[in-house]
């Protein structure tokens, strides 16, 4: 142990020397989560919408000032016809159409049931359904069926009443969703380039041989190397939580020890997999290269931004070897759900064996290198 304290040190001792490595580090990191947190998220707003009313009734207008004032749509034209409204679609200057009838008004009078067209640009399927969803909930007081493109939507019959209650997320702040699994990407892009570096630098500056032939075994040298990147890791990662949490006002319903018990155990994981690249890489550019291939694959296949539910079996058996679609299911568990240890056991399981793995790899090809 005492081999391996020397060893952080040194490693701390030249991370601190540099104060654009603290930079990136510390201040990279929120920068990245406040770009990218504001940047993506799952709702769709600000939705340009057409009118068309042949009615121009009390009603009608009743219809449209209820679009007029929901924070999904912005009304940015009127037609008096279908023709012009498509023509709006097909140049961009819209992305839906609603369509009033003429008879709408008198229809509800004598108490029968009437359509109201809403046509959608399907070139985005995800934004147009939702578009219709929050149609559909505009709409729904007023007691009327939404007729949308080649399906209809129905409100609920006379009589029954539907009490909505959303767990873990009351207010479905796309936020509270997002940012845990950005701060998964933006802690695994950290953690790899780092350690994929540290011994490439090494290598580099001629000081790998000067490790070589020191009292450290193999072990030691790796351990020397990764703790150090693992506890500014752990401290970048806590950083950019509590900015995260006062920017997004986001709520943490579970303990920070059981984050910071699985932060641990998934910052090895990148942490040894950017060692066993740096094993590889004979320049720093290479280790670059080497570790954006690698992630790429990691974020996509993470369920950050689609389901892993939703992807073929094949890919779905794939991810089974991704630690951040462990850790992703796991952060997002603890700020939402409250999970404890308990329920997220059946994730860090495997995400500890994947670290093992990593590491006994990393040791082994670091071996070869050597000898």
């Amino acid at each position: 142990m005492r081999k391996i304290y020397f060893m952080m040190i040194k490693e701390f001792r030249q991370t601190f020397r540099n104060p654009q490595s603290l930079a990136i580090i510390f201040l990279l990191p929120v920068i990245q989560l406040l770009i990218i947190g504001f940047a993506i998220s799952t709702e769709v707003k600000n939705i340009a919408l057409a009118i068309i009313d042949y009615d121009r009734s009390n009603a009608s207008n009743e219809i449209i000032d209820t679009f007029r004032i929901s924070e999904y749509f912005d009304i940015v034209a009127y037609f008096d016809s279908v023709e012009e409204g498509k023509e709006s679609i097909q140049k961009w200057q819209s992305q839906a159409l609603l369509v009033i009838p003429s008879d709408f008004s008198e229809g509800l009078v004598r108490g029968e049931d009437k359509q109201i067209g809403l046509f959608l640009d399907g070139l985005d399927g995800n934004s147009a359904g939702v578009a219709a969803g929050y149609a559909l909930r505009i709409l729904a007081p007023k007691a009327v069926s939404l007729s949308a493109g080649n399906f209809q939507l129905v409100t609920t019959p006379p009589g029954i009443e539907v009490i909505q209650r959303n767990w873990y997320n009351p207010d479905l702040k796309a936020a509270q969703f997002m940012i845990p699994g950005l701060i998964a990407v933006i802690m695994t892009v950290l953690s790899m380039m780092l350690s994929s570096m540290s011994l490439v630098r090494e290598k580099e500056q001629g000081t790998l041989e000067q490790l070589v032939v020191t009292p450290l075994k193999k072990h030691e040298l790796l351990l020397g190397k990764l703790l150090p990147f693992l506890i500014l890791s752990i401290v970048s990662m806590m950083v950019t939580i509590f900015a995260a949490k006062h920017i997004f006002t986001l709520s943490i319903a579970g303990s920070y020890f059981d984050l910071m018990i699985s932060s641990f155990i998934f910052l090895s994981v990148t942490l040894s997999l950017g060692i066993l690249i740096s094993t590889v890489a004979a320049t720093q550019q290479q280790a670059m290269f080497i570790s954006w291939f690698f992630m790429v694959f990691l974020i996509l296949l993470s369920g950050i931004f689609v389901s892993v539910d939703n992807m073929p079996e094949i890919i779905r058996k794939a991810t089974l070897l991704n630690p951040m679609r462990y850790f992703v299911q796991i952060i997002r568990d603890i700020f939402q759900k409250g999970s404890t240890l308990r329920y997220l056991i059946k994730d860090l399981l495997p995400l500890s064996g994947l670290g093992i793995c990593m590491f006994i790899l990393s040791y082994l090809k670091f071996s070869k290198k050597v000898v």
